[in-house]
Parts: structure tokens; sequence; C-alpha cells
């Protein structure tokens, strides 16, 4: 049997794989992300560390292949229809931002460092980018991600994917040969991202479709897999011909099938591809970092992430401020996209591959990035917090609509969402009270609010009528949500923009008649009280005690009526075996 042509590289190879599994198995009992331990274990064993693995090409072509993985997933993850929803957050916010953000770390750069005019685009478009990734999945994890606040920072991450993509296509212009002028040479490739984008739309749209459609048939996994994997590679390929980054191609693909039918499949199939190729990939990048020079210029590698959160968070919060927000949604928005990005990581390291970048800028500008990334999740989770300590240290005045909604504990779980706070809703918040269940109550009635802060409950002003208010009282979290409407047409909307949002906590609804209970039910309530049927049982219930009637007579009767509207309800009730 002939020998292993490359046993260098298959050597190299099994230690940064036995790296990056001991530093992911000890970053996740630190409850790190995945993506920092794969860059500790790249740096460990790199050439700056104990150079048990060399940077060379074959490594260089395994962490190419993970960045089109990555570029392909973060494209799955765009979604055009989100875009659309949220396009004032995406095209207002977003570009002012990035105008902003830009401008600022640009001149810094340009002026103060004197840095060469590439390098300085490049590594400023990397840190004006925020982790899309690290951001979604810890608005999740926290049930923040319907807050407007977290709304306006999912917008911004939008528009900076885009940004991104536009970055993937002028970053081989910035290493041209010199034969051109840069406007020339940024023009000349700007032409072929565009007929890149074109080609690879059309594409997506009229013959990918098919494609999966007739491989569909097969009902073949191994069929299914294969083509996806090399419609990736093929796309790559097309944008490695057009003399772009590879990423392109496969970012633009991953969009196209993103809004597809077959996306959740596509995940699927990819998933062990993409974790092992991404794995090297940030493990490569981590290579790049050389710790020396962290150790000679430390404090210049601190001052460069204090500075980075500290400018992207200003920055953001002033263009919350002129596009119309409050002083402490837009100090929260900033906070929340104060780090870097994975999308930074992938423009540095190809700037440093297609020499726009030196070694040492390019390992100060990856440390700083690696920084911020470390400390992204805790700016997060607390971000509530330090924007009201900001705003206590600076004196800021609070709206008297952040002033309400601070008063809803940021943490709140597992609670009531109790809608009308009148005779009957501090009943029942005395009965919650008293058995140790915690609740939030709204009400429209100022002197009610006053009696229930008096009383010490939990009373903020507004109406369940407002959706958004119910998201700030962390519907997502909430165990149980008792709501009264005014209107059979405006409970049926809220219910069904509940229902339609996602939220599957039962809803008990109290109306006043008994004729809305068909309709409120088929709306996705989940019980509805009419008030005037209990009143009346009471009082019949009194009326023949009072007639003489006992007890043992008038009973029956009560519970029989109440029977009979049950039968209604489960006749009203979908069937679950339907559709």
């Amino acid at each position: 049997m002939a020998e292993h042509l490359y046993p260098g590289f298959f050597s190299e190879l099994l230690v940064l794989l036995l790296a990056s599994l001991a530093s992911v198995l000890l970053f996740q009992r630190l409850r790190l992300p995945d993506i920092l331990a794969y860059l500790f274990a790249g740096g460990l064993v790199g050439p700056f560390g104990f150079g048990m693995v060399t940077n060379d090409a074959n490594i260089h072509f395994l962490s190419e292949l993970g960045l089109v993985f990555l570029m392909f997933e973060l494209g799955l993850e765009f979604s055009v229809r989100q875009l659309l929803h949220l396009s004032r957050a995406v095209f207002g916010l977003g570009s002012l931002q990035m105008l902003l953000t830009l401008s600022v770390f640009a001149s810094a750069l340009f002026f103060a460092l004197h840095w060469p005019i590439g390098a300085t685009l490049v590594v400023a478009g990397s840190l004006a980018l925020s982790s899309t990734a690290l951001v979604v999945r810890e608005l999740r994890s926290l049930k923040l991600i319907n807050r407007h606040h977290a709304q306006l920072a999912v917008g911004v991450l939008i528009f900076q994917d885009l940004a991104a993509l536009l970055g993937l296509i002028l970053v081989p212009a910035l290493a041209g040969n010199g034969e051109r002028a840069l406007h020339e040479q940024l023009l000349h490739v700007a032409e072929k991202g565009g007929i890149l984008v074109v080609i690879l739309t059309g594409a997506g749209k009229w013959l990918l479709p098919s494609i999966f459609h007739e491989v569909a048939r097969s009902r073949s996994e191994e069929i299914f897999v294969l083509t996806v994997l090399v419609i990736i590679l093929l796309s790559a390929w097309l944008t490695q011909a057009f003399g772009l980054s590879m990423a392109l191609g496969a970012f633009l693909t991953g969009v196209m099938l993103g809004e597809g039918e077959f996306r959740h499949q596509v995940e699927v199939d990819i998933r062990p591809f993409k974790d092992i190729l991404m794995g090297v990939f940030f493990a490569s990048v981590g290579m790049q970092i050389d710790f020396g020079l962290l150790v000679e210029e430390g404090r210049i590698v601190l001052l460069g992430i204090v500075l980075l959160i500290l400018a992207k968070s200003v920055v953001i919060t002033l263009a919350a401020r002129i596009m119309g927000e409050s002083a402490t949604t837009g100090s929260k928005t900033g906070i929340i996209l104060a780090q870097a990005s994975e999308f930074g990581l992938a423009l540095i390291t190809l700037g440093a591959q297609l020499g726009v970048l030196a070694p040492r800028i390019a390992s100060l500008a990856l440390a700083i990035v690696v920084g911020s990334l470390i400390l992204a999740p805790w700016l997060i989770r607390y971000n509530f917090e330090i924007s009201q300590w900001i705003g206590r240290l600076v004196g800021q005045k609070v709206s008297g609509r952040d002033r309400e909604m601070s008063r809803i504990p940021p943490h709140l779980s597992d609670h009531i969402i109790l809608a009308g706070y009148g005779r009957v809703g501090q009943m029942i918040a005395k009965f919650l009270k008293n058995n140790g269940i915690p609740f939030i109550a709204l009400d429209p009635d100022g002197n009610r609010i006053k009696e229930g802060r008096a009383a010490g409950d939990p009373v903020i002003y507004g109406s369940c009528a407002r959706i958004d208010l119910l998201r700030r009282c962390h519907m997502e979290r909430a165990r149980l949500a008792i709501l009264t409407f005014k209107s059979l047409s405006e409970a049926r909307r809220i219910i069904t923009q509940i229902r339609r949002q996602g939220y599957t906590l039962p809803i008990v609804v109290r109306t006043q008649n008994e004729a809305d209970h068909a309709e409120l039910i088929a709306a996705g309530a989940d019980y509805v009280i009419p008030e005037m049927l209990e009143s009346s049982l009471v009082i019949a219930a009194e009326v023949l005690s009072l007639l003489g009637y006992s007890k043992t007579v008038v009973q029956p009767q009560i519970d029989a009526e109440r029977a009979l509207h049950a039968q209604i309800k489960e006749s009203a009730a979908p069937d679950p075996g339907e559709g």
C-alpha cells in the first residue's frame, strides 16, 4: 500500500482537532462560546504558541472551506422577510450606524495611527460589524428577542450582514496589483460582484428549486447531502473564478436556499461538515494571533477592546436618538451591539491572506475582535442594568414611558400577566400573592395604579390591547395571561396576534357576554369566563335559597347549567386533528 503523501499535514490536522476538542469541552464547562474555544486551540498549537502546527497551505485551504460553510450558514439565517418587516431599523438605524461607526474608526486609524488606506478600511469595516450569531443566540436564550430594543438590534445586524457582503466583494480590490487606481479597481470588482449576484440570484430563483424537487423524489438522504455539498462548492468555485472571495458565493447561495422550503433539511444535512470545518477556520484564525506581540503590547489590545466597546455603544446610542428612539432604548441597543463579529474575523483573515494587512496589524485586530467577543455575553445579559447605571451616572432624565417600563422586573419569569386591576383583578392578585405566585398587572386607570402600588402590587399603566406592552411584560416567559377587553373585535385581534407571533401560554379571557365565547375560543383563547353568566348563576342560587329551596336542590341545577356551557365551549374549540 502506498504511503500517505502528506504525513506532516495529517499529523498537524490531528493535533489541531485534538486541541480543538479539548478546548471546546473546557470552554463549555466555563459557559463560553465554542468560537472562543477554537480560537484558543489554534493559538495554543500554532506558530506563535507551542509551534505544533505551522500555518501551511493545507491548513489554509481547510480554513477557507470552513469560511465557505460559515458564510453559507449565515446566508441561511439571513431572512429577506425579516428585512422587510424591520425595514425602518434595517435601512434607517442600520445604515446610519454603519456610516457613523465606519467614519469614527477609519478616521482614528488613518489620521491618528497613520495606517495605510487599505488596512484602515478593512479593519474599520470589520470592527463596525457586530456578531449576528452571538447576539441572536443570547437574546433568544434570555427570552428578550421580542423586546423593542432587541428588534432594533436585529434590524441593525441585518444591515451589517449586507455591508459585510459588500466587504467580501471589495477586499480583493484593495489587494490589487497596482496597475489601476484604487477607485478603478473598486469599480471593476464591484461590477464583477454585481454580475455574480445576478447569476446566483437567478439560479437560486429558477434553477435550484427544480433541482431540489427532483432530488427529493429520489427519497435518498445521500443524494440530497451530495447535492447540497456540490451546490455550495460550485458557488464558491464560481466566485473564485470571478476573482472574488469564495465565501461570497456561499453566502449568496445560503440566502437563496434560506427562503425556500428545503432550508431546514439543508441545515441538518450540512451541520456535520459545517461544524468541523468552521472549527478548523476559527482555529486557523487563532493561529495568526501573535501571543508574544500581545504580551509586549497587551495594553494596546486592552485599550483597543475598551475603546471598541465604548465607541460602538456611544455611536449606536446616538444613531438611535437621531432615529427618534429614547435614550434608554438607544443605550440598550448600543450595549447589545458593542462587540465585533465573526464576519469581522473573516474580513481580517481575508485581508491578511491577500496582503492588505501586515501580520502585526492583523494580529492586533484579531485580538481586539476576540476580546470583544469574550465580553459580549455579559454585556448582552446585563444590558438593562448597564443602561440604567449609565443613565444615573450622566444624570439622564428618564422618559415617562421608560420609567413605567422600568417597573417591570427584567428577569421576571414563570409569572401571571393580569390585565385589569379592578375589583376582580385585585381579588385575583390577592390570591396570587397569598400563594407566592409572581405576577404583573396592567390597568389604564391612574387611581387603580396608585391603589395597587400602595398595596405593594406590581402594577403598570397600560392596556392589554397593546401587543407591544404585553411583550414588554415578558409574555414569552409567562405562565398564564388573564386578559380583559372592552370589545369582541379588540379581543379577537389581540389574541390572534399573540398566537401568530408564536406565544403558546394559556390565555384566560374575561368577557361580559356569553355570546362572545365561541369566537374567542376560535381566535386562540384557552378559557373564556363570561362574567354575566357567573353573576346570574350566583343570583339565581340566592333567589332559590330565599324562596326556601335547600342547597341540595339548588346546587345540582347550577352544576347542570355550568356543564351545559362547558359542552358549548368544547364544541366551539377547534378540532386538534384538523389540518
